[in-house]
């Protein structure tokens, strides 16, 4: 029956990827993360919103209809490796050096 949010084929996709960072990857140079890794999924949804309601649209839809559009991340991890992140601080440090690296 396929999934409408990968199904191309059958044009019933509510989102669509608009970026992907694999640090799950072994060519990956975890140093500039300090050893934090995840797979990030950037996805963009476009919906409508009536008397309170919320729609999600499908994407062939977008150009067609009035519709709010956000880009969200959606971040995979392995349930092994959370209680790392978690407790060694990994993820806050990748923040740190993400925004010293933008900056």
């Amino acid at each position: 029956e396929g999934n409408p949010v990968l199904d191309k084929s059958q044009g019933e996709r509510t989102m669509r990827i608009t970026a992907i960072k694999n640090r799950f990857d072994e060519s990956y140079d975890d140093s500039k993360t300090g050893g934090y890794r995840d797979l990030s999924l950037n996805v963009e949804v476009g919906w409508t919103m009536e008397e309170g309601l919320v729609t999600f649209q499908k994407v062939r839809d977008w150009g067609h209809l009035e519709c709010q559009r956000h880009i969200c991340e959606i971040q995979v991890r392995l349930r092994s490796q959370h209680h790392q992140i978690v407790s060694k601080g990994l993820h806050t440090r990748y923040v740190e050096l993400r925004n010293t690296n933008n900056s």
